[in-house]
């Protein structure tokens, strides 16, 4: 179940950022193109307001290309230079005299490129492609016109010139090569980014959804122990109710008094279970994270003696040595009746697991501008590699203790609920000693 959620949300992200990645590189590519095609359609506007003459639309241009009433020029516009080539159409014969300085621009071939395109309704309009390069063509009918000449007499290689007293085409070729390369440029390396963004947001989106499942994961997995460790738990007291109920029906005839044992026995199972009951409902009821703590200023060295004093009686049954070190007039802005839980936990835990003959001291110190509160107890050494799950439900450092002597292991959770809600930390060291020491630090 949690891997198909860790899935869902995997892919939910992926989705999600995606769209947002798409429509990003969507608008920048959008902008670029549309800012590359007011730079081609400015080149446009500049050579039209010289000629003082609108570009022919796309019919009017097929129609001029297929059948040229005037003479026509071809101007050569490159992006890289400044210079202009000009080639000459002679409108009867349909031919370009070769009159440019470049030879790399050939406006023979350009306008019969020029004129194919036209003529078949090409997929980009008003463009041509010749030679790997890209030529956006613009056809000018100028009405009047006083003297044009065409010469290269430094050259003595020709001279051309048009009747002032006719109209003619002018035909303007713009190399849009760069622009165009620079536009796909910038779409393969949008394509690129988006690419490799994505396989790292997904790398990065798989890492974060298993860290954040992590806790969900634990809690599960604690519930599901939770769950099999308190229905293991309830089974004992339940059994014997149920076995010395069976023997009690089993014997009708026998009288109250000689069936005392068995009542005993049902007795004993059901404060047993009463026993573990409340203290899941107290371990419920402090993990609860709409349970507020009302605190106040409180006297704690008065609280954790009076816990101290009625817990005499047992250490002194069980022959143990029972020590305090409590400082006077320690106050906490805490809560008395968790902080008395708390005291009576940590003690009877100590006195509990603690044999004959051993020590048990219940300590309140100030350290370090903290309160802390310490129990230790000696004779009865936890391991090293048990202390991280002291805390954990149902957890016991010796399976083999019975349920009177050992209790549910539900103890000490509570203790750590409780130093949860009165927002203090409380952890568990041995000493080279043997001793353990438990610690609740307030701040």
């Amino acid at each position: 179940m949690l891997k198909k959620l860790r899935n869902k949300m995997l892919w939910f992200n992926m989705a999600l950022i995606s769209i947002i990645v798409l429509g990003a590189f969507t608008f920048i590519y959008i902008l670029n193109a549309t800012q590359i095609e007011n730079e081609i359609q400015s080149l446009v506007s500049q050579e039209s307001n010289l000629l003082a003459a609108a570009p022919l639309d796309e019919e009017e241009v097929r129609q001029s290309l297929a059948d040229p009433e005037y003479p026509m020029i071809l101007t050569v516009i490159n992006s890289t230079s400044d210079v202009r080539e000009i080639g000459l159409v002679v409108s009867d014969q349909v031919d370009v005299e070769i009159q440019s300085d470049d030879e790399g621009v050939d406006e023979s071939e350009l306008y019969a490129a020029l004129v194919d395109t036209a003529t078949t309704q090409g997929a980009v309009p008003n463009e041509v492609k010749l030679n790997d390069r890209y030529w956006r063509y613009s056809l000018f009918l100028v009405a009047s016109f006083s003297h044009y000449s065409i010469n290269n007499e430094s050259m003595g290689m020709y001279s051309t010139s048009i009747n002032s007293y006719e109209p003619y085409y002018q035909v303007m070729f713009f190399d849009v090569t760069d622009y165009k390369t620079s536009l796909r440029n910038l779409r393969n390396t949008l394509l690129l980014i988006g690419v490799l963004a994505l396989a790292s947001i997904y790398i990065a989106s798989f890492y974060v959804a298993n860290r954040a499942l992590r806790p969900v994961e634990l809690a599960w997995r604690k519930q599901k122990e939770f769950v099999s460790n308190a229905s293991h738990e309830l089974k004992t007291p339940l059994a014997i109710i149920q076995v010395n109920a069976e023997v009690l029906a089993g014997s009708p005839e026998e009288t109250l008094e000689s069936q005392m044992k068995w009542l005993k026995n049902i007795q004993l199972g059901s404060e047993r279970m009463d026993e573990l009951v409340n203290s899941l409902l107290l371990l419920t009821k402090f993990e609860s994270a709409e349970q507020e703590m009302v605190r106040s200023l409180i006297d704690a060295s008065q609280v954790v003696q009076s816990v101290y004093q009625s817990m005499e009686a047992i250490a002194l049954e069980k022959g143990i040595h029972y020590q305090e070190q409590i400082a006077k007039q320690v106050h906490l802005e805490s809560n008395e009746q968790a902080l008395r839980q708390l005291t009576m936990i940590l003690v009877d835990n100590a006195l509990k697991y603690t044999p004959a003959g051993e020590t048990v001291k219940v300590a309140l110190i100030e350290r370090q501008r903290k309160t802390v509160l310490q129990v230790s107890n000696s004779g009865c050494l936890i391991p090293e590699e048990k202390i991280p799950y002291v805390f954990d439900r149902f957890y016991r450092g010796d399976p083999s203790r019975n349920h009177q002597d050992g209790g549910y292991g539900l103890g000490l959770a509570i203790a750590k609920a409780i130093t949860e809600m009165l927002e203090a930390q409380i952890s568990l060291t041995v000493d080279q000693d043997g001793v353990n020491h438990f610690e609740v630090s307030f701040h």
